[in-house]
């Protein structure tokens, strides 16, 4: 027979029931004897779950006398209600004290939502931007003769008509990759910067920081294929 009673044992399927997930989607363990009360299973990631216990514990208490102003210090012994958690709120095992095991109820819904954020974070990463990070890079390395040069003032008078040009193509296509205002102007001032920028970086370092920063002030807005490939080509040809 379970420890705990069967309006507790209850209240505990609700709560499972009533999360992120089924009470299906659990192993639920209720010891007739030993210190532990429940322990609550995922079965789908078994390393993940909720266990209460309970263990004797005693606190130093001090004791003062109101007639002579002494005072002494006694041990004073308590049950305590320890519930782990895998995965915790923060830490990937956490242990906590409550004062009693209907304190439990409140937790379940939060351990499941930690169990849904640790899932969501193991899925693999799908970055539709690496390509084209990838084949920037590639074409970094064939493209610029002397990463340690300057840009001659003629070059840089280039990379501006460049950029103002790719800005008004852009401009341009606003409707057709759905561009907002405050979105052109985002990518406006990151131009701005890339002309500045060319002034005072060797080649090398502002053709790896420019498309770096291109690619994120352009890449996360024209989703389309077709919208990056366009970008990549105009990219391509300012570092020609």
């Amino acid at each position: 027979m379970s420890q705990l009673k069967p309006s507790v044992i209850s209240d505990i399927l609700e709560a499972l029931g009533k999360s992120r997930f089924t009470k299906e989607d659990f192993r639920i363990e209720f010891p007739e004897s030993d210190r532990i009360l429940t322990k609550i299973t995922f079965l789908h990631k078994p390393e993940y779950f909720l266990m209460l216990s309970e263990e004797g514990k005693q606190n130093q208490v001090t004791v003062k006398h109101n007639y002579d102003l002494s005072s002494r210090t006694e041990s004073v012994k308590y049950t305590a209600y320890i519930v782990r958690e895998v995965p915790g709120r923060y830490k990937t095992d956490d242990e906590s004290e409550i004062d009693n095991p209907g304190g439990l109820l409140e937790l379940i819904p939060k351990w499941c939502d930690n169990i849904r954020s640790d899932l969501y974070a193991l899925a693999p990463k799908i970055d539709p931007l690496e390509e084209f990070r990838r084949k920037l890079d590639e074409d970094i390395n064939t493209l610029i003769d002397d990463p340690s040069a300057f840009f001659t003032e003629e070059e840089m008078e280039r990379v501006d008509s460049q950029f103002d040009k790719l800005f008004a193509e852009i401009s341009e296509l606003r409707e057709s990759y759905s561009l907002t205002k405050q979105q052109l102007e985002s990518i406006q001032r990151e131009f701005e910067e890339f002309k500045k920028s060319a002034r005072v970086y060797p080649k090398g370092i502002w053709a790896r920081v420019t498309s770096n920063r291109y690619v994120k002030a352009t890449g996360q807005i024209v989703n389309s294929p077709e919208g990056r490939n366009f970008l990549f080509q105009q990219i391509r040809r300012l570092l020609e």
